[in-house]
């Protein structure tokens, strides 16, 4: 029983990893009108005042902005 539990545990650990990011963690350029994962390897600076932040791909997209090639939020 116990190590069904460690394997379904290392399987959830391995799962969250592989995830590029919460779904509640966007950032949105409004210079280049796209928007990110908060954790795109093409934000430097997040605290930039040009970004916006979002919590939901579906407003951001409402809002007019464009995904990102490089994440693909």
């Amino acid at each position: 029983m116990i190590k069904k539990i460690a394997l379904a545990t290392l399987a959830a650990v391995a799962f969250s990893a592989a995830t590029p990011a919460l779904a509640t963690d966007y950032l949105a350029n409004t210079k280049s009108g796209k928007f990110h994962y908060a954790t795109c390897r093409t934000i430097k600076y997040p605290d930039a005042p040009h970004f916006v932040h979002y919590s939901s791909r579906e407003a951001a997209i409402a809002d007019g902005y464009t995904s990102c090639g490089v994440c693909r939020p």
